[in-house]
């Protein structure tokens, strides 16, 4: 499994973890989990390109 290191915005992080812990709750990993949706929606995007 890789790891990356990322920097944000403080208001779009907050923005982003504010909408992971209405989704899913605060339980460890839905961070994670979310961001990889999230990814894994914006490869679809673009390939749809």
């Amino acid at each position: 499994m890789g790891k990356m290191n990322i920097v944000l915005p403080d208001d779009l992080e907050k923005k982003f973890r504010k909408a992971v812990f209405e989704k899913k709750g605060m339980k460890k990993g839905n961070i994670s989990q979310a961001l990889e949706e999230a990814i894994n929606g914006w490869i679809e995007t673009e390939s749809q390109k």
